[in-house]
């Protein structure tokens, strides 16, 4: 079975965000090391070692069960084992001792969190802490449970109006869970960097768990590297922004002059409508039921501030932004009436009295790119969120989802099979789209992008 690159547990994130901290740290140290005794030709190439991955084996131990629905199989690896028939008195003191011992305390020690079982949770703690293991477990104990008490009091900004002006004439690049820094994600901005874009909007999702260094390294260092400092950014709040509660996130946003978590980009012909579906999907114990939503904090309410821009917006055609998709035919949007259901009531609601009004709606959230047709009165929705994470053939594929309810018990949403992604045998292309505006027109052209290969526009019609 393939390893993903991520999951949707906030736990299981911040748990990667973690390792990925302390593995970055040492590697560091271990370089400023290795560069003190090198030659000065070494010192001159950068010479560095990075330790192993094995910090990130629980997560997939975890991870990988619970994506197939086998919490069974989870229960299974940590039930209690048979008392032995003896006792083998060289084995004693030698609990804990080999890495294997280690990320399995780690893996049982996060089931526990994911339960709600902290007392237990606890215990394995101090088991991991106090062992023979290398100290890089408990470096990343630390590191997680520091995270965690960010996410127990997630970030938002309410009661601003973020309004930006666009150009009569402007050319937007859209990527969707694009964060995952590295050279899959360089290379596909390189690309995108090939049509000279006015703006790139990201429609959310930097990887792990969206901690200040990640939403810097993952995102924007990149972006200034590679569209210089002309090209305006606008990043959505994903639900991996939210798992560390949000601070990152915000850090990014002050950085872009974004503003706020929602927004507005307008011209005389055109606005652009961002919304925070990533701040009420960040409950590490209702994730995998909840069905998301916009945020109410206090008398304030970010539907109404959209749903007045829509309605007072004249002759212009608007366009929405989100992450979390509106529907799905691939799989379960979130579960509701007790079955796993296609499309998010939630957002239905907020938005059925105007979806007439609405030109685009692209959303990510999926790590795939699927053109729809027009379904649940929605002209034009896009799902573009296979912008870096890497998806292997054997995760997921182009067909209907089994057992999935529908509005009003309508058939599944069609899309268009030209758009498919293709892939190497193994996993799925990237893609990213480009809209251009020209005055009262638009057209989209969606784009895929092979592993560290070049973009290849696919043949659909976007436009209006």
């Amino acid at each position: 079975m393939s390893k993903k690159y991520t999951y949707a547990n906030p736990l299981l994130s911040l748990w990667q965000s973690a390792a990925e901290d302390v593995q970055r740290k040492r590697a560091s140290t271990h370089s400023r090391l290795k560069l003190m005794t090198a030659s000065p030709a070494a010192r001159t190439a950068g010479v560095a070692t990075a330790p192993a991955d094995v910090l990130m084996d629980p997560v997939d131990t975890l991870g990988l069960p619970l994506s197939a629905g086998q919490k069974d199989v989870v229960e299974q690896m940590f039930a209690p084992a048979p008392a032995p028939a003896h006792i083998d008195l060289a084995a004693v003191g030698q609990v804990l001792h080999t890495a294997e011992d280690c990320a399995k305390v780690a893996a049982e020690f996060l089931w526990n969190e994911i339960k709600g079982d902290q007392r237990q949770a606890d215990i394995l703690a101090g088991e991991l802490k106090d062992s023979e293991c290398d100290p890089l477990w408990s470096e990343c104990l630390v590191d997680y449970l520091a995270y965690k008490a960010l996410l127990e009091n997630p970030q938002y900004r309410s009661n601003q109006n973020p309004i930006f002006p666009l150009d009569a004439n402007t050319k937007l690049a859209i990527v969707g869970d694009w964060g995952t820094g590295g050279d899959v994600a360089t290379n596909l901005l390189k690309e995108v960097a090939k049509f000279s874009p006015d703006v790139l909007l990201h429609l959310g999702d930097v990887y792990y768990a969206g901690s200040q260094f990640e939403e810097q390294t993952n995102f924007l260092d990149i972006c200034r590297n590679v569209l210089g400092n002309n090209a305006r950014l606008f990043s959505m709040c994903g639900n991996h922004d939210m798992y560390s509660g949000g601070g990152g996130y915000y850090w990014l946003v002050d950085q872009i002059g974004q503003q706020a978590s929602y927004f507005c980009l307008q011209n005389a012909n055109w606005q652009f409508l961002a919304m925070d579906t990533g701040h009420n999907d960040n409950d590490p114990f209702t994730v995998a039921t909840n069905m998301t939503s916009l945020v109410q904090d206090g008398a304030w309410h970010e539907e109404d501030w959209l749903l007045d821009k829509i309605n007072l917006a004249g002759n212009k055609k608007t366009v929405l932004l989100s992450h979390h998709q509106l529907f799905s035919p691939f799989g379960s949007v979130g579960n509701a009436n007790g079955g796993p259901s296609a499309y998010n009531p939630n957002l239905r609601a907020t938005f059925q009295a105007v979806m007439s009004k609405i030109a685009w709606w692209f959303w990510g959230h999926e790590h795939t790119l699927a053109i729809f047709d027009p379904y649940m009165n929605l002209q034009r929705g896009r799902c573009v969120g296979a912008s870096a994470v890497p998806v292997f053939t054997d995760q997921q594929s182009y067909s209907n989802a089994a057992g999935l309810q529908t509005y009003g018990g309508v058939p599944l949403p069609t899309w268009d099979m030209q758009a498919q992604l293709g892939n190497n045998g193994q996993s799925y292309n990237n893609c990213f789209a480009i809209m251009t505006l020209t005055g009262p027109f638009s057209t989209v052209d969606y784009y895929q992008v092979p592993l560290l290969g070049t973009a290849s526009r696919l043949l659909v019609d976007d436009k209006m």
